[in-house]
């Protein structure tokens, strides 16, 4: 499961682009299925083609009467223009044969008719004729103009599909009109930028939804925290996602645990400790209490006679020696288990100053005492150099000789072998134990206290069975300079 999150883990900047360039994508392809969609209501709405007549039929009826109201004639087509000019939303065009009026043009006006002309011609064939006096060139531009103004209103039919209307004008002229209204066009607008607005919400809801997870994430997370620094440590705290918020989670989840261990250590090593104590106190009480029973008896010299009293002396010594081991391996055990650090003066020793003090002081001492002592080394092969604290090393030693002398056949050879290799220096005690002492149980507090101090000096410590025999070996770093 880590190596797949490894594989997906994305950072927070990688994530926000990603979702930025998604959130542009999806308000750019919505705004024109918007701007269509708002489109398509307008024209079955306000421009459709109903709604679109009934305006026109509207703004005819008005015109219609504007004219009758206020007497205009049609040789008066500038208040025809002014009132359509009031209207921006409507475009007119009149016409009767030839196009007389287009809002569209200012100067599409055509004036040049006087009552009498436009009132015959209403009565005769409601055409709009040109004076009599007209040149024959002039006839000709007037058809061909009549032309361009017939293909125009076609062009104006077909573009915007629009009806004909007639208006009557005060003076009893009737014309043709052709009404364009465009007042739906401002809701084209309005639809317009409302899309466009529109679109721009869904490109920041979506921006913001993945900041607003993340945001979520984070109040959790420091509402969790809040838990842990309750002293609730069993409290886990919430992994999500693939990106550094995650590892930051994991990291709290990690520490947590690792303080629950230490914790749980500790109290371990406090329940061992306590037991430990009871049982020496225990140990400590026995023969102590058979010491001063024997004091005793030789203070009120309730003994038989001298052979007795040395018998006395002689266990009250022992006794005496008894209590001094158990006190030895409490101050040991204290030593292993002690949290503060102990300090260390290191120095630089060399490995043949090391293996001949060895000869020169243990080796004779343990020869005094009855052991048949074999050495495996050679002297003039040791070069190298220890960085160690010779008291701290000096105590790894006695308490090793001092487990032989309890556990060791006197009757057996005990073997030490010490040889260097590029990057340590080995030294290794065999011997075989005595059946009778290694039954007796042990607290293995001195074995725990070579670990420390080997372990403090960047070696180890091994001691471990194999056969009848008890192997302790120490492994020193040679040091090499720099």
């Amino acid at each position: 499961m880590t190596k797949v999150r490894n594989i997906y883990r994305q950072k927070l900047s990688t994530q926000l682009v990603i979702v930025v360039t998604m959130a542009l994508v999806i308000a750019y392809t919505s705004f024109p299925l918007l701007t269509r969609l708002a489109y398509r209501i307008l024209e079955a709405t306000v421009a459709s083609p109903e709604a679109i007549q009934e305006t026109e039929e509207q703004y005819i009826w008005l015109l219609q009467e504007y004219l009758v109201d206020n007497t205009i004639k049609l040789s008066n087509l500038d208040a025809v223009y002014q009132w359509v000019a009031a209207e921006p939303d409507i475009k007119l065009t009149l016409f009767n044969n030839n196009m007389i009026f287009d809002s569209d043009y200012e100067n599409m006006i055509y004036n040049d008719y006087n009552d009498d002309n436009i009132a015959g011609e209403n009565e005769s064939t409601n055409e709009l004729r040109y004076d009599s006096a007209t040149t024959v060139q002039d006839n000709l531009i007037g058809s061909y103009n009549q032309y361009l103004n017939k293909q125009y209103i076609s062009t104006l039919i077909k573009e915007y599909n629009s009806n004909f209307y007639t208006l009557t004008f005060a003076d009893g002229a009737v014309v043709s009109a052709l009404v364009r209204s465009e007042s739906y066009s401002q809701y084209y607008l309005w639809a317009y930028y409302i899309c466009l607005i529109v679109s721009l919400i869904i490109f920041l809801i979506i921006s913001l939804l993945m900041v607003q997870i993340k945001l979520r994430y984070i109040h959790t997370l420091s509402r969790e925290l809040r838990i842990l620094e309750g002293g609730d440590l069993n409290y886990e705290m919430t992994e999500a996602g693939q990106d550094e918020l995650y590892e930051l989670a994991k990291g709290i989840n990690q520490m947590r645990l690792s303080i629950l261990a230490k914790k749980h250590d500790e109290e371990k090593t406090k329940e061992a400790n306590q037991k430990l104590m009871t049982a020496l106190a225990h140990d400590l009480r026995t023969p102590l209490t058979s010491l001063i029973g024997y004091l005793e008896l030789m203070l009120l010299k309730r003994y038989q006679d001298e052979d007795q009293l040395k018998h006395f002396l002689m266990t009250t010594k022992r006794k005496a020696f008894q209590i001094r081991e158990m006190s030895d391996k409490l101050f040991e055990y204290f030593l292993a288990s002690e949290k503060t650090e102990e300090t260390y003066n290191k120095e630089i020793i060399s490995t043949h100053t090391l293996i001949t003090s060895l000869i020169d002081n243990q080796l004779f001492d343990l020869e005094s005492s009855g052991f048949p002592v074999k050495l495996y080394a050679e002297i003039d092969s040791f070069k190298g150099n220890c960085l160690i604290d010779a008291e701290f090393l000096q105590r790894v030693l006695d308490n090793t000789l001092s487990n032989i002398r309890k556990y060791a056949d006197r009757n057996r050879p005990l073997d030490i072998l010490a040889f260097e290799t590029d990057a340590f220096l080995h030294i290794e005690f065999v011997n075989f134990f005595h059946r009778e002492a290694y039954a007796v149980e042990s607290t293995a507090l001195g074995l725990r206290t070579c670990v420390k101090i080997m372990q403090e000096h960047g070696g180890s410590y091994q001691g471990y069975e194999t056969d009848d025999k008890f192997v302790s070996r120490l492994i020193l770093p040679l040091h090499h300079d720099q």
